[in-house]
């Protein structure tokens, strides 16, 4: 697959004559409080949560676009050495060079759940991960394409509200192929530990922390991702 032709980094807006980006970052936890990894959000300006997951594809892959310039342009490092999980849709891993603007030994791939799981998607993660990315499924709720990525999966994020929702069978069907399971919107101390009986190795929440703004400052000329 030919990626040359692919342009660089899309830039963030401009506000007020100035290139900026904000990006928010939430860790990932042990049951204990250790940090295992770090999500990356899309912030807009002035730092306000949007609901990315609800754009189209071509919005979506500007948010990861922005997401990865805002991380990586500059120092210093806001993951290091924890690998920083980064969502990406179908669409953007098939279109574009991801491993020449993302270190597979940092980025952990999170494949968001609007994916759809045809052929070349499936063999486009799995040359990926053969790269040596990790791959995580977001908002895993048992879609047949999710089942599909299952066998790449290295990570599985589940919502805890979709946990009530669907059962604990949705963590059975997504630890089928040993990945580790991480639980989502971990708010207080008992849905920790509901979390903990039901399996999950991994938590990420206001339990444990609150999505982070940063500012990144002004875009530089080219993004220092090389």
């Amino acid at each position: 697959m030919n990626f040359h032709s692919q342009p660089r980094l899309w830039r963030p807006t401009r506000h007020e004559g100035a290139t900026r980006a904000l990006v928010a970052r939430q860790g990932i936890f042990t049951r204990d409080g250790d940090a295992r990894g770090h999500e990356l959000l899309y912030r807009a300006s002035g730092g306000t949560p949007v609901p990315v997951d609800r754009w189209c594809a071509d919005d979506q892959d500007r948010a990861t676009e922005h997401v990865l310039a805002a991380a990586f342009w500059r120092h210093p490092d806001i993951t290091s050495p924890l690998p920083a999980f980064v969502n990406f849709t179908g669409s953007y891993l098939v279109t574009r060079d991801v491993a020449r603007d993302c270190d597979p030994s940092r980025v952990v791939i999170e494949i968001v759940e609007s994916t759809d799981a045809t052929a070349s998607v499936v063999e486009r993660i799995a040359e990926l991960k053969a790269q040596g990315f990790r791959i995580a499924l977001d908002d895993f709720v048992g879609t047949s394409s999710q089942r599909r990525l299952l066998p790449l999966a290295d990570y599985v994020k589940i919502d805890w509200r979709d946990l009530l929702h669907l059962g604990t069978g949705l963590v059975t069907s997504a630890r089928r192929y040993g990945a580790a399971l991480i639980a989502e919107r971990v708010e207080d101390r008992g849905i920790l530990e509901s979390c903990e009986r039901a399996g999950f190795d991994l938590f990420q929440g206001w339990h444990f922390e609150a999505a982070v703004t940063l500012d990144r400052g002004e875009h530089d000329a080219e993004p220092a991702l090389a």
